[in-house]
């Protein structure tokens, strides 16, 4: 009885083991793929002109202010608005602009006329010549009939995660408010290797939803070892297995990985220490996963009552690839310099690869009453 609850726990936190770090990759992935496509900015408050196509007000541009040339860090800012603060508010068209004279003369939409102003290199922004300073020069804001790519609004599915699911609302704020992303587009690291795992999942807002899904993780790989060692000590009597104390290690040494995941330091022996425990964690997995294979497999006559014995030969032969696959590649990384790309292709493949460890171990196991 006690033997079929405890193989039920492992059934189902081996499918959470592989479910949750599997999400954690590709979500961090679909996350950073997001945020690159998507220009959501704050935006021009406008606050005499309603979201309504057609819409426009009129202003005069006098030394009152400034000639409607704002002075700002931005050379070629115009205009008195202030910037909204709130995203949620954002203006769904787009608005546009024109200037135009006492002449009648409308200068293009969206453009600053040369023939106005000018740029003054020493005060390092545009400027109203002096020529047209008696100009009676009006500044036009209209809005028109096209979508700002801007504004969420736009976007209703986007906006109702914004609206009702917080922590896609976090997100989305902090790309508003400026982020640094591992690309500045869209990737597919899995066939072109374009950023590696720890470069794209390391950078805010993505390493919170990483770490808080592969610390869940790292508990649920303490609890999978126990299990398994509390499996072979009611079935074979063996009080001590390897495997458990190399699975414990390989849990530690992830959760010292997550731990230091983001942190910069130019402190050469940091640097090494967090090579050396990704190594350390993959190595001691693949010990952990080879002898507990090979020892199922090795008395497969007492396991038969409990485990499919086509599951059991899958899963050792699957040890014994990653195993030959990983020596074989460890081997060759250290002749050649492989470039940064196929690094990552390996690397993002090899640990979805690893993570069928526990789907094998969540189907390897029969239903016990």
């Amino acid at each position: 009885m006690i033997l079929g609850k405890i193989i039920h726990k492992l059934r189902i936190n081996s499918l959470l083991l592989f479910i949750i770090p599997s999400i954690a990759v590709l979500g961090s992935l679909l996350i950073h793929n997001h945020l690159s496509k998507k220009d959501y900015t704050l935006q021009i408050e406008y606050s005499n002109l309603k979201d309504v196509p057609g819409k426009e007000y009129i202003e005069d541009c006098t030394i009152n202010n400034n000639y409607c040339l704002k002075i700002g860090d931005e050379p070629g800012q115009f205009g008195n608005e202030e910037m909204l603060t709130d995203f949620n508010k954002c203006r769904m068209h787009v608005v546009e602009f024109s200037f135009s004279d006492n002449t009648g003369k409308i200068y293009r939409n969206n453009i600053i006329p040369k023939s106005l102003f000018k740029f003054d290199n020493k005060k390092a922004r545009l400027v109203i010549k002096n020529e047209s300073v008696d100009n009676e020069i009006k500044l036009k804001r209209f809005v028109t009939n096209n979508k700002s790519a801007e504004c969420i609004k736009n976007y209703p599915i986007s906006y109702f995660f914004y609206k009702y699911f917080p922590p896609y609302s976090y997100i989305i704020n902090e790309k508003v408010n400026g982020i640094t992303l591992g690309t500045a587009s869209s990737v597919n690291p899995f066939f072109y290797g374009e950023v590696s795992i720890s470069n794209l999942v390391k950078r805010h807002p993505i390493n919170i939803f990483f770490k808080f899904l592969l610390y869940i993780g790292v508990i649920l790989m303490i609890m999978y070892w126990y299990n398994y060692n509390s499996i072979f000590k009611k079935i074979l009597n063996k009080e001590k297995n390897v495997f458990y104390f190399f699975g414990l290690g390989s849990a530690i040494f992830l959760f010292f990985h997550i731990y230091f995941l983001g942190t910069t330091s130019n402190n050469e022996f940091l640097k090494d220490f967090r090579k050396i425990v990704i190594a350390l964690f993959i190595l001691f997995e693949v010990i952990a996963q080879t002898i507990l294979a090979f020892k199922i497999y090795n008395n497969k006559n007492i396991f038969s009552k409990y485990c499919y014995e086509s599951i059991v030969l899958t899963k050792v032969f699957f040890v014994s690839a990653i195993s030959v696959f990983t020596i074989s590649v460890i081997t060759i990384l250290l002749i050649y310099d492989f470039p940064s790309s196929v690094n990552n292709i390996l690397e993002w493949n090899y640990f979805m690869v690893l993570l069928l460890f526990y789907l094998l171990s969540s189907l390897i196991w029969k239903k016990t009453n």
